[in-house]
């Protein structure tokens, strides 16, 4: 049954070597760098960890983080693994249902999995590598959280030392394990490699609510934890209790989910499943009759799920409004970041106590004619900026996807224009780029009337500016995505290593006058920040045309070159 299942794991962990490999890399750095811009920077006592920990104390924010630790524990680790334990966790999953879905279901479609049972190998060979090979490469994300955990929080002067930092990475390893168990038993029993990560991220899901669900209510819904690895994870209680059971049992639902994906695997037919495929219609409707139709068909799901994604973030953001003032107030990092563009900032006395400080900020934003909720959103809405330009980069990303698949050549086969193939996926894009951001301003305008004492602070014409003047520099990221896939279809990949440096140059050039030049060479350096700001018409036209030429001359060089160079 297992008959050279180690061969196929050294050979998919040589496929794996950059697409896994970036994954922990990214993952571990942005953890450590996390680590110490939280402890050096932003929380860098124990008074400034105790009053963020209490604006925590709020279900809804608990709901979306994880159980408060105690109040007794105002530590940096404590409030890191309070924040981070179990969104990192959720890196972790995907990353694992990703690795997983790829070497065996979408092996299973692409015709692979055949060839190999052609071969000497047991008819659970496959999935049992793909298995072993997660399993690699999960011990060594969690041997490199662990060290990067250790290294950061000694930095920062975390009392807690190797053994927290050991529980870190060992709990990451588990999820990750937990999680690719769970993609393998979706593996065998859907038909398709898109059902098998629907499914997948449908569980993500459901396990997510779950332990949010606990931790809104833990006095009567704590036991909800462990229906959930997420739940179960953050009862480890990372360097506060450092309690190591709760592993076993992740690892214990890891290995019967395993054993379940295997049963099933053992008694399937090659390219079937145990979830019947919902029949299609005998003919198809209107919008697969051209090639826009096609590519929405495609997206379709994708773009639903953004919307509300940020939707519901925008609902999330609006519980903090109330103690927004307090918070700023009392942190130097925040304020620097909100207050820094404002030109202001000189003005307020950092030394002196919160309550005095919220009074000095009020008094001076009040005479410049602004409001600190307004500063907030529009930090949120460049936040919610960044995030939303991920789909604009990912749907145009799709047309190289469908091209690598062999399945854009099926259609060239057709009456189809090149041009007219890939402009779908960028009007996808283009457009989703308003209509993710504006489901955003709804969700905050939404609850923030409830939440202010005064809601004209926040009026929804204001949220949707903050929300949409990013539109352009998103399309100029979206434009470099065409381009690059028209001319350079090999380094897609490059466009996200410069959508990384545009985050962290802003997040910083937001702060830093002296870092301000770096924001200058992204597109989101040019946007105007409101309300201190009037937008610059003209340069929002510039942007747009930048857009509109990068997105030509992608067109161009993509109708004339031949397909499957990718």
């Amino acid at each position: 049954m297992f008959t050279n299942s180690l061969k196929l794991t050294k050979f998919m962990l040589g496929r794996e070597k950059v697409t896994s490999t970036a994954w922990i890399v990214t993952m571990v750095t942005l953890n450590f760098l996390i680590v110490l811009l939280m402890g050096l920077n932003l929380m860098p006592d124990t008074a400034s960890i105790a009053e963020f920990m209490a604006m925590l104390e709020n279900p809804a924010l608990l709901a979306m983080v994880g159980p408060l630790y105690s109040m007794d524990y105002p530590t940096m680790g404590a409030l890191y693994t309070l924040m981070m334990f179990v969104f990192m966790g959720i890196t972790m999953g995907i990353m694992n249902i990703f690795l997983i879905v790829r070497h065996t279901r979408a092996d299973e479609e692409l015709g692979r999995y055949e060839v190999l049972r052609s071969l000497p190998c047991g008819r659970l060979a496959t999935v049992h590598a793909a298995m072993l090979t997660a399993v690699v490469v999960n011990v060594i994300a969690g041997v490199l959280f662990t060290l990067t955990m250790w290294l950061g929080m000694a930095a920062v002067g975390d009392p807690m030392g190797f053994t927290a930092a050991a529980l870190w990475g060992a709990g990451m390893g588990a999820i990750g394990l937990v999680f690719a168990s769970v993609a393998a038993l979706f593996s065998q029993l859907s038909q398709s490699s898109r059902g098998a990560l629907s499914y997948s991220f449908i569980a993500l899901g459901i396990f997510y609510f779950i332990r949010a669900g606990a931790d809104m209510n833990p006095g009567d819904m704590g036991f909800l934890a462990f229906f959930s690895p997420l739940g179960m994870l953050s009862r480890t209680w990372a360097y506060v209790n450092n309690v190591w059971w709760p592993l076993l049992l992740i690892l214990g639902m890891a290995g019967i989910t395993t054993a379940f994906a295997y049963w099933i695997c053992g008694i399937r037919d090659i390219d079937q499943g145990m979830i019947p495929a919902r029949p299609g219609r005998a003919h198809g409707g209107r919008l697969l009759k051209s090639a826009f139709g096609l590519n929405f068909r495609l997206t379709r799901v994708a773009v639903v799920a953004w919307i509300l994604v940020l939707f519901v973030t925008g609902l999330s953001y609006s519980v903090v409004l109330q103690d927004m003032e307090t918070f700023i107030a009392g942190n130097d990092f925040y304020r620097d970041m909100m207050l820094g563009p404002t030109g202001l900032l000189e003005q307020i006395d950092a030394d002196a106590p919160t309550e005095e400080i919220i009074v000095q900020m009020n008094a001076v934003l009040a005479y410049a004619n602004l409001s600190i909720v307004q500063l907030f959103a529009n930090m949120i809405g460049f936040f919610m900026a960044m995030i939303a330009t991920v789909p604009v980069i990912m749907f145009i990303s799709k047309a190289k996807g469908e091209e690598k698949g062999g399945r854009a050549e099926l259609l060239f086969a057709t009456p189809v224009s090149k041009n007219k193939y890939i402009v779908g996926f960028v009007i996808i894009a283009f457009v989703s780029a308003i209509l993710i951001p504006t489901a955003q301003a709804l969700g905050l305008f939404s609850l923030a009337q409830s939440a202010l004492d005064n809601p004209a602070d926040l009026p929804i014409g204001f949220l949707l500016q903050s929300a949409l003047v990013y539109v352009p520099a998103m399309w100029i990221m979206g434009g470099l995505t065409v381009l690059l896939v028209g001319r350079f279809p090999k380094r897609v990949g490059w466009v996200w290593a410069y959508f990384g440096y545009s985050f962290f140059a802003m997040m910083f050039g937001r702060m830093m006058p002296a870092t301000e030049w770096m924001a200058s060479i992204t597109p989101y350096g040019w946007v105007p920040q409101l309300p201190m700001e009037e937008i610059n018409w003209l340069t929002m036209a510039i942007l747009i045309a930048i857009a509109i030429a990068l997105t030509a001359i992608g067109l161009r060089y993509y109708r004339r070159r031949d397909i499957n160079v990718v």
